[in-house]
């Protein structure tokens, strides 16, 4: 009888259990587990701004200035605010961009920041793919500039957007081009398993107006 009574016990601890993955949200319950919730954050955020620094604001919340390494969100979608520090804060505008942060990733954004909202440099986060062999990753590449080119490691690929394009694991160097405008050249890494998103700027190249001795 005593036997029996165990296993009866054991029998709806399981179908408890299987209820409660089944129908409650399971991250959001790993997230409130003490010490698991610290394990669970195992996302990290890079944010540098090239020639500058600016205030980083995450979803509203004030978290330091650039550069700056965040290793403790969770995994989700958040909205980075951007604020130039500058005497002449008139010619910067606070820039705005939604990120992804993917368990067991590094997402990066390494910008400069120009007046009137101009940017150069590039935002990279990873999307899990289950559909994937092993060893293979995809790439996507979005640009300010329409039809800007992109390459991989001085391989033409085509021109943007390039729409989660398979390739092998590894690192590789990225460049997009466009007439008129400075290229960018960053290097990527391609994780097994992940899409890597890449939203690129482009900086115009300044017009230079030529003078002769004659006025």
């Amino acid at each position: 009888m005593k036997k029996f009574k165990t296993v009866l016990i054991v029998i709806l601890a399981i179908i408890v259990t299987s209820i409660l993955i089944y129908f409650l949200p399971v991250d959001g319950i790993i997230n409130k587990i003490p010490l698991v919730n610290r394990l669970y954050k195992n996302t990290i955020l890079e944010v540098i701004t090239i020639n500058g620094k600016a205030i980083v604001y995450i979803d509203g919340e004030e978290y330091g200035e650039t550069p700056l390494t965040i290793n403790d969100l969770t995994p989700g979608e958040y909205n980075i605010e951007l604020d130039k520090i500058s005497d002449s804060e008139e010619f910067y505008q606070t820039e705005s961009f939604n990120v992804i942060l993917t368990k067991n990733t590094t997402s990066r954004i390494e910008l400069e920041i120009g007046p009137a909202g101009v940017l150069h440099g590039a935002i990279l986060y990873y999307t899990a793919q289950n559909n994937l062999d092993k060893n293979q990753g995809e790439l996507s590449i979005l640009c300010d500039i329409d039809d800007s080119k992109a390459y991989l490691d001085g391989e033409y690929v085509k021109k943007t957007p390039v729409i989660a394009k398979l390739l092998t694991a590894k690192e590789y160097e990225l460049e997009v081009s466009a007439d008129n405008y400075d290229t960018l050249t960053i290097p990527i890494l391609i994780e097994d398993g992940y899409l890597l998103n890449v939203k690129a700027y482009l900086f115009p190249i300044p017009i230079t107006f030529e003078t002769t001795g004659n006025e």
